[in-house]
């Protein structure tokens, strides 16, 4: 049987695009079909199908819905298939038409796979080295699928948080400005001097900051309230007063020097609008500790050792992104 390509063009929600967890050989065309229906930019591929064997005769029961080649696809199959989906995409699937895409789109990634073949794609090198990639890939995400089951978290535990982290949960606003070097001893030296002569902060900002976007305004971060920082920053700003510095503050970003200019109080947030979000940030947490421990009993037991000069000596790839400089 010959496929015929539904060429119709068609809304629909962003969340069809999600082929990579078919079945080996049948993602790319399943996404890349989907993606020319929606009319949508093309989605992110993490990683390229594993190689496989096109779909031959049904191996369980269920109706034949199409014949092509010698072979046979069921309904039983497209069901797996669409189970597959997301949910909102698959009840965007069920409409007729749309369902009738979505075989014909099967099918025709069967059909060009077997064009590959002939031209001797699945046996290219480059292609076998990215299928034992996502090989490797699938079973990491495996092995890490089982040390991801959220601990429980009681009312009391997310209470305890909410009164140890009450500027966490208010709406207060500030007005701040900060400085970002790269290493402490400079943060250090800014800061005994920023002692001596605090008015002196937006020029010093402006000679010595490595934040890009706030340096030429005199480090100058605006209003913003709670979650719009990394929370090492934001918990030292937020704990400041109007015309006071901070010590020094180590992210990721570097290391700071917080003064706040303005501070609007606003009122706290009750714990029950709140208790959800807590405890969800508390199992992610717990989560992250279990991982991290698990992580650290495995480069010991490994006899991990790092040879730092090394290390050092290694260069990215030309056109690498910058690492970023800014701290919010």
């Amino acid at each position: 049987m010959r496929a015929r390509v539904v060429r119709r063009k068609i809304d629909c929600p962003q969340g069809l695009i999600y082929a990579a967890d078919m079945r080996p050989g049948w993602a790319v065309l399943v996404g890349m079909f989907a993606l020319v229906a929606c009319g949508k930019d093309k989605p992110e591929v993490t990683a390229p199908p594993a190689q496989g064997t096109p779909a031959k005769a049904d191996t369980g029961s269920g109706e034949v819905v199409a014949t092509y080649q010698g072979r046979q696809l069921t309904a039983d199959q497209v069901r797996q298939e669409m189970e597959r989906l997301p949910a909102p995409s698959r009840a965007y699937v069920a409409a007729p038409e749309r369902k009738r895409q979505f075989v014909e789109n099967l099918i025709l990634n069967d059909l060009l796979f077997d064009e590959g073949k002939k031209a001797g794609y699945d046996r290219d090198g480059e292609i076998e080295r990215q299928v034992t990639d996502l090989r490797k890939r699938l079973v990491v995400q495996r092995v890490m699928r089982q040390y991801q089951t959220p601990p429980e978290v009681t009312d009391d535990q997310a209470r305890a948080y909410y009164d140890q982290n009450a500027n966490l949960y208010s709406t207060t606003q500030i007005h701040a400005s900060h400085i970002l070097v790269k290493d402490e001893d400079t943060a250090k030296q800014i800061l005994a001097d920023l002692k001596e002569h605090p008015d002196k902060f937006a020029e010093v900002a402006k000679e010595k900051s490595t934040d890009t976007g706030s340096a030429q305004k005199g480090g100058d971060l605006g209003m913003f309230g709670q979650g719009r920082m990394v929370p090492e920053f934001e918990r030292v700003a937020f704990a400041l007063q109007p015309g006071q510095l901070s010590d020094v503050v180590k992210t990721q970003y570097g290391y700071h020097i917080i003064m706040v200019t303005e501070r609007k109080e606003g009122e706290r947030k009750p714990f029950d609008s709140v208790k959800e979000q807590i405890k969800a940030t508390l199992r992610n947490k717990q989560l992250q500790d279990q991982m991290q421990g698990h992580f650290d009993a495995l480069k010991r037991d490994a006899g991990l050792k790092l040879d730092e000069g090394a290390l050092a000596r290694i260069t990215p790839p030309s056109g690498a992104p910058p690492v970023p400089a800014g701290g919010h």
